[in-house]
């Protein structure tokens, strides 16, 4: 009968989920809007963002803590049109989230280089996850700005990512 005691344990034990390994190297797409704002030279405009589709991949630079360094390809759609890279680092923020840091310029059929801090939070954590992405993104160079101006935008996306390896 003391094998009754231990049941509890057991069930315990065996209903525990393991800690799922950070994944080596990952693919992801997003598709979102938001608002963009710009300004400079004494003047200010706000609207909405154009559509923002981004395709990346990641691979783990560094596993103790976790870094992943991103890169990939930008489309721009809706009022404006454009095609460009991007790419950065990114290291977990809890069990589900992520947090980006890189640069992002739009090279065709204009250009605009500037940064980009986002995060991710991903559901359910198994290789193929749902993902929403808040996404601030700031230009400050390029042939689509006036002198003396920048353009700010705010993005909420919606995607999903997949564990290569």
């Amino acid at each position: 009968m003391r094998w009754c005691a231990s049941i509890p344990t057991i069930a315990a034990l065996l209903a525990a989920r393991p800690a799922a390994a950070e994944p080596l190297a990952e693919v992801s797409a997003r598709i979102g809007a938001g608002l963009a704002a710009g300004g400079g030279a004494g003047r200010s405009t706000l609207r909405g963002s154009p559509v923002v589709a981004t395709f990346d991949g990641a691979y783990a630079i560094n596993a103790a803590p976790y870094v992943w360094g991103f890169a990939g390809l930008v489309l721009e759609t809706y009022d404006r049109t454009g095609v460009g890279l991007e790419g950065g680092l990114a290291v977990p923020v809890g069990h589900r989230g992520r947090a980006r840091l890189g640069a992002r310029s739009l090279v065709r059929p204009y250009t605009l280089h500037g940064a980009l801090v986002g995060a991710s939070w991903c559901w359910p954590a198994a290789s193929l996850r749902g993902c929403v992405d808040v996404e601030a993104d700031l230009y400050v160079a390029g042939t689509d700005l006036p002198k003396k101006t920048a353009i700010a935008q705010l993005v909420v996306a919606i995607g999903v990512s997949f564990d290569v390896w």
